[in-house]
Order: structure tokens, then sequence, then C-alpha cells
């Protein structure tokens, strides 16, 4: 008998407005000079997708996915979109952002550095059921602050792991869209992870994240079961 998926999965809800089934899922690699320089490569944008299945709306209990034992937590600004297209001009992409939400983009560290290794492709690291729990999406219109003041942090167990801010993005939010646009024919509620800020490291199996963004008064909590361990 086959496993259920979580509660939430590929579905994300919008303040206001209700749930919502996600399109494609992309995400930005290196947006974070800082990032970029712990792990070791350049800071270049690289764009990866992640199937809409392993989104979790609200958080809660992760299941560490099968033949992994190091699961890496990357914050994130999650940005919904309301339209698409192809090769996007800036005010058309700074349009197509409907609402925004923090997310984690979980990774399975070492799967996905024994993929690099044989030069595999590395979904399995990024696309486990729970890989991509986001918070609830705040409209675009409820944004009180310029994209660069836009803030985001992360805790486990209550001690500061990752902070930064949009002003530290190599591409911040409507650059991300429209540079997206160029390869990729984008479409509404599509989401785009948008990178991380220095500080990843891994999760511990029942040690508590919390994500949160000052500026848009967003939060979002998981914790990662082992497989070997389920929650009681």
């Amino acid at each position: 008998m086959g496993r259920e998926l979580g509660r939430e999965s590929g579905n994300i809800t919008v303040i206001g407005e209700g749930q919502l089934r996600a399109g494609c899922v992309y995400a930005l690699g290196r947006n974070f000079v800082e990032h970029a320089r712990e792990m070791g490569v350049a800071a270049d944008p690289v764009v990866f997708i992640k199937p809409a299945s392993c989104l979790l709306t609200g958080g809660g209990d992760i299941t560490c996915p099968v033949g992994s034992d190091l699961v890496h937590h990357e914050v994130e600004l999650v940005l919904l979109l309301g339209s698409g297209g192809s090769d996007l001009g800036l005010a058309e992409a700074e349009a197509a952002i409907r609402a925004v939400a923090i997310g984690l983009d979980l990774t399975a560290r070492d799967l996905q550095g024994a993929a690099k290794k044989k030069g595999a492709p590395w979904a399995r690291s990024k696309g486990f059921p729970g890989a991509g729990p986001v918070s609830e999406f705040l409209p675009r219109r409820d944004i009180r602050v310029p994209w660069e003041e836009v803030d985001l942090s992360l805790t486990v167990d209550g001690a500061l792991r990752q902070q930064g801010r949009c002003d530290a993005m190599l591409l911040d939010p409507p650059h991300a869209v429209a540079a997206i646009s160029r390869f990729f024919a984008l479409q509404a509620d599509d989401l785009i992870f948008t990178g991380t800020p220095a500080g990843v490291g891994p999760m511990e199996p029942g040690a508590l994240a919390c994500a949160s963004s000052q500026a848009l008064g967003l939060e979002l909590h998981a914790t990662l079961r082992s497989t070997q361990s389920p929650a009681p």
C-alpha cells in the first residue's frame, strides 16, 4: 500500500483569498553571495525545479526522505505569480507577482552530493514530500515596504541560523521573475523560491525550525521526523 502525501500537498493559501493549486515550482540557487561562498561555488544564480507535491502549507512534521541522514534548511522568500509570459520586461515581471510567502527549500544534502559526484540529476534531494513547506501567502498589495527591506530569518530551537534581506540578493524578486521568464514560459499560479542567505545547516530530527519575516508579518514552523523514529 502506498504512503499518503501530506495533508496540503501541492496546495497553497493566499490570505483573504483562499486556497489554490500551485503550478510549476521554480527555485533559484546561488542568489545570495555569502551563501554561494559558503557552498564553495560561484555567485551566479541557477534555476532548478521542485515538484508541486513537495509543498506543505503551514509547515508541521516532515518525514526525512528515504536514504538520507542529512537534511539541510534553506529559508527563502517565495513568490506566487498572478500572470505569466515569456521574456518579461521588469515592469511586467513586477506586475506578475501576486503574493509572497516565507518557505523552506529543504535539501537532502547527502543525496545531492552523491548525485553531483555521478553527474546525475539531484531531484530526489529537493523534491521529497514536505521538502517545500510554505507559510500563507501575503497579497502583494498588502506589502508595506520596498523589496529591499523584506527580511528573512530562521531559528532552530530558538538559536538563530540564517538571516538576510532582499537587498543582498543578486536578483531581487522582479529581476528573478524576469530572468526566469527568459528560459521558461511562466504561468499564473507558478511559484518561485528566490534563494537562501548564508547559514544553511542540518535540521536535526525533532528540532523546531522557525522561519519568519518581520516586514511581512509571516511565520512558518517545521520539524523533521526521522523515518526510524516517527512522531509519538
